[in-house]
């Protein structure tokens, strides 16, 4: 399924409500990594913002040793950020990942200084999500001005995001690892992906395969419509 990325739909959404995306995650057991595998995983979270930066326009920080910020103005694109900073985290050391709150709503304020001068609602609900998180590594809140004629497509719209998570959560090192550049540029080819990655194009596929990959495209494709839908 082609990605939403170039969807003038969304950005008509972003633009013309000035409501945004927020992500704001932990790294998972941070405490457990070695100086090298934390190390690591902050400098892979701090590489990420900066490929957010082109395809996105995000601006991020990492901040408190293992927490970190991505403001990303299109607010359909920022689940999929979601997604890939977990990917970043994964297959950078074996074990690792973090628990990610997305924030759509909102935001008044946008600085180079992001964590010392954001503030709006998108923040906030990112924030406050992050901090009720228990089990669950992956979570969105929507503002309460969304459309209450479509409670059934929030409905289902929580429950992909579940099982999303679910998908995610399962993945290996090496599923994480094609993954990440799959959803970052999904209308490439699998010979183009074989080319970027350094993976031979068989053993890339036999990832992809076992990651589910086409179904966390879809999913993340049918989440990304029906919040476009929401917000409109």
């Amino acid at each position: 399924m082609a990605s939403l990325n170039s969807t003038e739909t969304g950005k008509n959404v972003a633009n013309d409500m000035n409501t945004g995306g927020v992500v704001t995650g932990d790294i998972v057991n941070s405490s457990a990594l070695s100086d090298a595998e934390h190390q690591a995983c902050l400098q892979q979270i701090e590489q990420t913002i900066v490929i957010f930066q082109d395809e996105f326009h995000a601006q991020g920080d990492v901040f408190r040793g293992d927490e970190f910020q991505v403001f990303v103005p299109n607010p359909k694109d920022a689940l999929r950020c979601a997604v890939l900073l977990r990917l970043t985290l994964m297959k950078c050391v074996k074990g690792a990942d973090a628990r990610v709150s997305v924030g759509i709503g909102k935001y008044q304020q946008i600085e180079t200084q992001l964590r010392k001068t954001a503030k709006g609602e998108a923040f906030q609900l990112s924030g406050r999500a992050l901090k009720g998180m228990d089990e669950e590594r992956l979570k969105m809140s929507l503002p309460e001005t969304v459309d209450v004629n479509l409670n059934k497509d929030l409905l289902i719209h929580d429950l992909l995001v579940r099982h999303l998570d679910s998908i995610i959560t399962g993945l290996s090192e090496k599923q994480a690892e094609v993954l990440f550049p799959r959803l970052l540029y999904p209308e490439l080819t699998q010979d183009a992906l074989s080319a970027q990655t350094g993976i031979h194009r068989r053993s890339l596929a036999s990832r992809l395969q076992r990651a589910n990959a086409s179904l966390i495209l879809d999913t993340l494709d049918a989440l990304e419509t029906t919040l476009i839908r929401s917000m409109s």
